[in-house]
């Protein structure tokens, strides 16, 4: 079989800016043709012993050519390497146009160009906010022509930043073409000759004094010149990290992201490049992918043909939201049976293999499925498809509002006939903070805040850490306490067990059931039957984290069996720890028959 060619860029000059992709070709190569002296030297020791190398300095377009013809019949692998970045200045067009005539096939590896190379050198960037967002990368007319419309007197008088190669032979001149351009005296400059090399200089100055200091310094080629004043880094300050700035990977507000693990299943090729795409943008996934596709996803857990049902509903309950990268109709079908509740199932969303839509499908709000759909839609750049009307109507649900205040919602059947009066405009009473009330409802239509619960009077209330036994209205009732329950049990322990040593732990601490928000155990017990059906039956989410995790947190006990039997040194007080939102203990390990318990908040 004949091997294809390959054009390469070695880089600026650093013999470790080579790309990986780039050194695997010099290895591999049985003809390398470089680029003389502006190839680094010790890039080529990299070849193997057999390989032919050309210095292509003295040879003509024809005889590169012929080489290249000649190698390729015989069956080798040619390597043709530039310097930088083939396709500036590389005057690979004409070999390509050549080689698209031989019918010889060929592709090409970036390299790291010197105008990049002498940013870093320069310890800089090229476009700054409040200076410029644009970057021309240009040279000076000397032997070989440029179009007169591109003369840097024409082209430089937008004050973008300017990355002129091959001039600097003729600095006074260069200079009088930005001075030409409107570019002040005083515009920075900064020239790195053989940027990246051991031998690397670097003069920095304004366009007034730039060409005297390179007289000085005796620098006449293999220089690049970067002009504008983005180099001094005086510009504004960038909002892509900025708190308040949203962008595709990051919500302005940061409770408005999803935190939860995730699983993520495909079931078709493109399918399974799209779930890698979307896992990138992800805190906590995982993809589950067919056997056949196992190369398209390296680090998927794979499954065998006809298995995803059972694939899906041994993982439910082990993850906070499920992406399917699917037809809706097979995720509803695969689904239908897995659903209990709007107030412990997972999230789910449906996304098409373009990452065209990404739609929430279950457990938008507390589950969290229409932030997670939001999520996918700025990683993919498709468009988040959310039906909940509150949502479509500009509203905040009332679910919603517990959710991202970490709130525990106690009388949970009430959240759709809240929901609904929302929507209709009822007169709604809200009795919690004044800032919250401020940022969410101080403009909605019927929604009033107030004091003490005495001042109630509208058709409906929601209530924070008061009493609402007295309000005869329709009461959503709100606490701000919440617990975590960490667990720990033996093998083939029962949920009536659980339960027993679970009541009793809530007994000791003080705690009422309806403020537990979530069990936490190790992950070598999210196969535990008892276990699954005790949180089922409590309606909470069940959440495991993995020795590594485990073993990071200091708890006050340290448990000697679960070190013997799984290496992790404390199971109930390091899940609840973990999981909790101050990290603080409020009950330690209590042992029952079979079971620990421990409580954070």
């Amino acid at each position: 079989m004949k091997q294809k060619v390959i054009i390469a860029g070695a880089g600026a000059g650093g013999a470790d800016l080579i790309t990986v992709r780039a050194l695997n070709a010099v290895k591999t190569a049985d003809l390398i043709i470089y680029a003389g002296s502006l190839v680094n030297p010790e890039i080529l020791d990299n070849a193997s012993a057999n390989a032919e190398k050309l210095n292509s300095a003295a040879m003509s377009l024809d005889e590169v050519l012929e080489a290249i013809k000649t190698a390729h019949s015989q069956g080798k692998l040619v390597l043709r390497l530039h310097s930088g970045d083939p396709a500036m200045y590389g005057a690979i067009s004409e070999q390509m146009n050549a080689l698209d005539k031989f019918g010889i096939d060929y592709e090409m590896i970036p390299g790291v160009s010197s105008v990049f190379a002498a940013a870093a050198a320069l310890k800089t960037e090229l476009t700054m906010p409040g200076i410029t967002q644009t970057v021309i990368l240009t040279r000076r007319e000397g032997r070989t022509p440029v179009p007169e419309s591109e003369n840097i007197a024409k082209l430089a008088a937008n004050g973008a930043s300017v990355a002129v190669f091959l001039s600097v032979a003729d600095m006074p001149g260069l200079v009088a073409d930005f001075i030409s351009a409107g570019r002040s005296p005083e515009t920075a400059v900064g020239i790195v000759y053989r940027a990246s090399w051991p031998n690397q200089k670097i003069i920095r100055g304004t366009l007034a004094d730039i060409a005297e200091k390179v007289k000085e310094y005796g620098i006449k080629r293999e220089a690049m010149i970067i002009v504008g004043n983005a180099i001094k880094r005086t510009g504004e300050k960038s909002l892509l990290y900025d708190d308040t700035f949203a962008h595709g990977f990051r919500s302005d507000e940061k409770s408005a992201r999803f935190a939860g693990s995730t699983a993520i299943f495909a079931i078709t090729e493109n399918g399974c490049e799209k779930a890698a795409e979307i896992a990138e943008g992800l805190p906590s996934p995982k993809i589950f992918a067919p056997e056949r596709f196992a190369d398209k996803c390296p680090k998927a857990a794979t499954f065998a043909p006809k298995t995803l049902s059972a694939v899906i509903a041994e993982n439910w309950n082990k993850f906070d939201a499920h992406i399917f990268i699917m037809a809706t109709g097979i995720v509803v079908r695969k689904i239908a049976g897995l659903l209990d509740s709007k107030l412990t199932d997972p999230a789910v969303v449906v996304c098409d293999e373009l990452g065209n839509h990404a739609i929430s499908l279950v457990s938008g709000h507390i589950g969290g499925a229409n932030r997670l759909a939001e999520d996918i839609a700025g990683i993919t750049g498709g468009c988040a498809v959310i039906t909940t009307a509150t949502d479509i109507n500009n509203l905040m649900a009332f679910d919603e509002l517990a959710r991202i205040n970490k709130w525990r919602i106690l009388n949970p059947k009430k959240i759709k006939a809240l929901n609904s009066m929302l929507l209709e405009g009822k007169k709604i009473d809200l009795l919690i903070p004044k800032n919250i009330f401020t940022k969410h409802y101080e403009n909605v239509r019927g929604i009033s805040l107030v004091s003490e619960t005495a001042k109630i009077a509208g058709d409906a209330a929601v209530v924070l850490d008061a009493s609402s036994d007295t309000i005869t209205i329709p009461t959503l009732a709100l606490t701000s306490s919440s617990y975590v329950v960490g667990i720990g049990c033996r093998k083939n322990v029962s949920a009536d067990e659980i339960q027993t040593a679970f009541s009793a732990a809530l007994k000791t601490a003080g705690v009422d059931a309806t403020e537990v928000t979530l069990l936490v155990s190790a992950d070598v017990k999210k196969d535990e039957a008892g276990l699954l059906e005790f949180a089922k039956n409590q309606k909470l989410k069940l959440k495991f984290f993995s020795k590594e995790t485990l073993n990071a947190v200091q708890t006050p006990n340290h448990s000697p069996r679960a070190m013997k039997e799984f290496g992790i040194a404390s199971v109930c007080e390091a899940a609840a720890l973990t999981a909790s939102q101050n990290g603080e203990l409020i009950l330690e390990k209590q042992k029952y028959p079979k079971v620990t318990i421990a409580i954070a908040h």
